[in-house]
């Protein structure tokens, strides 16, 4: 397999002393955290020239990965439009580093009556939404990848990500495996591997209990890591996967380490 891993820089932290720390846990690739404090996109054009030297030390190009919490689906006119400019200029950002492939979320306001409410409004600024973004990413020879999020009972489901990725031209797959097992289990997993087995871009990788969104290492929750490698080798995936777990860097190279051996 060709599979390359990776790990998600801190924003709290020092950007320079994350990338360092991650070269050394053995990751093939950096993917970078455009967020607030330490992560900012004015952070990262201040230190430009020192992050390009220190990513010449991985053997995998870098990734952009930003705030979960843009909202390109806002009612508000104002409110979308300046989301649209702060994405435009967390994709100049990301491009002052070479990175050719950056995350936006698939961001409703789930779990709430107000998306119930006005589900297709919603929807449909998104996608107007991303239509733009998209279009200036590509004008900057960048991929926009859509990570699913984790919404308990279904309430967003997989056909709101779908209608959405195949109305938007160039928008490629971003699979969040502990997202889908929030949404439906193991066989929300599923769903997700084969519904985009020839859409997928990028995956992100972390255990929970089913519940919440815990970024917990291998292991440590309720999901089949075994089984997740087995699909992920019939659709023949060879991409890049980030282990966003949270507990601490080292527990993310343990679980690098324990998917790796599943997947040969």
């Amino acid at each position: 397999m060709s599979i390359k891993f990776g790990l998600l820089t801190n924003p709290t932290n020092n950007i320079l002393e994350e990338i360092k720390l991650i070269h050394k846990l053995g990751f093939h690739y950096v993917e970078f955290g455009i967020e607030l404090p330490r992560g900012s996109p004015e952070v990262i054009l201040r230190n430009r020239s020192k992050i390009l030297e220190l990513i010449k030390r991985f053997n995998s190009p870098p990734l952009a990965h930003t705030a979960w919490w843009i909202d390109f689906g806002s009612v508000y006119e104002p409110v979308r439009r300046g989301w649209i400019e702060e994405a435009k200029l967390n994709i100049y950002a990301a491009k002052s580093l070479n990175i050719d492939k950056i995350n936006f979320h698939f961001f409703p306001p789930n779990a709430t009556e107000f998306f119930k409410m006005y589900r297709m409004p919603i929807l449909k600024n998104i996608i107007r939404s991303l239509k733009e973004v998209v279009k200036y990413a590509d004008s900057k020879r960048m991929t926009v990848i859509l990570e699913n999020i984790a919404s308990k009972k279904a309430l967003v489901s997989i056909k709101d990500y779908k209608f959405v990725i195949d109305l938007v031209p160039k928008l490629k797959v971003h699979l969040d495996i502990g997202h889908a097992f929030i949404e439906n289990g193991m066989k929300g997993v599923r769903d997700y591997i084969f519904t985009f087995k020839h859409n997928i871009e990028h995956i992100h990788i972390h255990d929970n209990h089913g519940e919440e969104d815990e970024h917990l290492p291998l292991g440590k929750g309720k999901i089949n890591f075994e089984q997740v490698a087995k699909w992920l080798e019939q659709i023949n995936y060879d991409k890049t996967i980030t282990f966003e777990v949270f507990t601490s860097k080292e527990d993310a190279k343990d679980s690098m380490v324990s998917f790796n051996k599943l997947m040969k």
